[in-house]
């Protein structure tokens, strides 16, 4: 299948690039495509495809965490009390100083992630933050499950700028959190 494909995008490309003059017989089709190879079919597939296709990082690959975040849904939660209590957005606004700290963050449940390096992955929204700076989804791990919808208070230690490898960077993220409802 890939290689019909690239046979048709190759031929598409070869007549686009052909002269007018070539379509009325005066010029060889072949000749006036210009040779970036040694001449056969399978040499100019191969530069053709490399040209189009630049090398790509493990997180453009992959999406990262940038992609794992869930959308912003309509959600309005009342913030969390007591020591160290925050917002999601508050979270973000605060994540250097609240670094390696206990936060507590009220919020809905919006998408969960089980058993994924030891760990299940909850996203958490309370309708603060900022969708086009994503700061409005907090990732929290912890060993304890989830449902999405569920209204959650989750308290655990805050990491900045967390980098799991292959794209996975998180600006916030609270690790290990104990879940209440």
């Amino acid at each position: 299948m890939t290689k019909h494909l690239l046979s048709v995008v190759f031929i598409v490309f070869c007549v686009l690039q052909i002269p007018h003059t070539a379509l009325s017989g005066d010029v060889n089709p072949v000749e006036a495509v210009p040779n970036k190879t040694d001449g056969s079919f399978s040499d100019a597939v191969k530069a053709e495809t490399h040209e189009a296709q630049p090398e790509m990082s493990p997180s453009q690959l992959s999406g990262g965490s940038a992609a794992a975040a869930a959308p912003m849904a309509e959600i309005k939660v009342e913030k969390a009390s007591g020591e160290n209590a925050c917002t999601v957005q508050e979270v973000f606004a605060k994540r250097k100083e609240l670094a390696g700290k206990i936060v507590r963050v009220r919020g809905k449940v919006v998408k969960y992630n089980p058993s994924i390096m030891g760990r299940n992955w909850i996203h958490v929204q309370d309708g603060t933050g900022e969708p086009l700076q994503n700061t409005h989804d907090l990732v929290v791990t912890s060993a304890s499950g989830a449902n999405v919808g569920e209204i959650l208070t989750v308290e655990g230690r805050l990491a900045a700028d967390k980098d799991f490898g292959a794209g996975y960077t998180y600006a916030a993220i609270i690790e290990e959190a104990k879940l209440k409802n």
